[in-house]
């Protein structure tokens, strides 16, 4: 029995234009209202969530968001807000250091934009293009980024630190070789959802999630309902026991959610 529903945004419940139809929107506020617990879990930050809290009525039905792919999770059926450790300036300036051996591409948030490092404007664009999804989303972010020769940190503490490349398990194993406390955004979700279930007191197999990409993976495998998107990737297709027929431009949650509860 499905007692709570996660949503991921971005290629999932957001449509190529960062919306979510109406139908959507009334048929997610009947299964809260049938006593069903809604959360978001994406990658966006808790200051990009205002719009997405107040349509989906989160606070009025007592859902949660678990925003940078799960660092930081607000419950709102009883106010609290947890937080894991986030990292500081010295522990990134490392983790970067490490990340340029393996090749991989480096950017964090700070400033209210993204900044990537050791990287030349004309350089770069022809990599990130082939790596990240020409998403409207990613566009806009990496028109506002700044690009730094040399490793440029502002802030005293950080959410994340983000890493593009095909070397990303090499690096992976490399950093947990000497950082087994730290936690790769394909985990992040799944340690976030496993929190809410320990707190609501239900089975993690009682989660059905819905998701389309890298960092979807390990909760769509884990949970009793894991729903990826037509549009997903190929990981997380073969991660999920579900595959919506449907895109996120095609109503894909609302035409599965109408199939899966009649």
């Amino acid at each position: 029995m499905v007692k709570i529903v996660v949503f991921d945004l971005d290629g999932t419940l957001y449509d190529k234009h960062k919306h979510i139809d109406k139908d959507t929107v009334h048929k997610i506020i009947e299964l809260e209202q049938k006593g069903i617990v809604v959360g978001i879990v994406t990658g966006r930050f808790y200051e990009e969530l205002g719009e997405v809290i107040k349509i989906l009525k989160l606070r009025e039905y007592n859902g949660f968001v678990a925003s940078s792919n799960g660092l930081e999770i607000h419950d709102f059926s009883d106010g609290e807000m947890k937080s894991f450790t986030r990292l500081s300036k010295d522990e990134v300036k490392g983790i970067v250091k490490e990340a340029k051996k393996h090749h991989l591409i480096c950017y964090v948030w700070q400033n209210g934009g993204y900044t990537m490092f050791g990287v030349s404007v004309m350089n770069i664009i022809k990599k990130i293009f082939s790596i990240i999804p020409l998403d409207s989303h990613y566009i806009k972010s990496l028109q506002k980024a700044k690009f730094e020769r040399d490793i440029v940190l502002n802030e005293a503490l950080y959410d994340k630190v983000c890493f593009a490349g095909i070397t990303i398990p090499n690096f992976k194993t490399s950093v947990l070789r000497h950082h087994p406390q730290y936690r790769f955004y394909d985990v992040g979700k799944l340690a976030a959802i496993r929190y809410i279930c320990r707190k609501k007191g239900v089975s993690i197999s009682s989660v059905m999630a819905f998701g389309d990409n890298g960092n979807d993976v390990e909760l769509l495998a884990s949970c009793g309902y894991g729903v990826a998107m037509k549009n997903g990737s190929a990981q997380a297709k073969k991660a999920a026991k579900y595959i919506s027929d449907y895109t996120n431009n095609e109503q894909g949650v609302l035409r599965f959610i109408n199939s899966f509860f009649g």
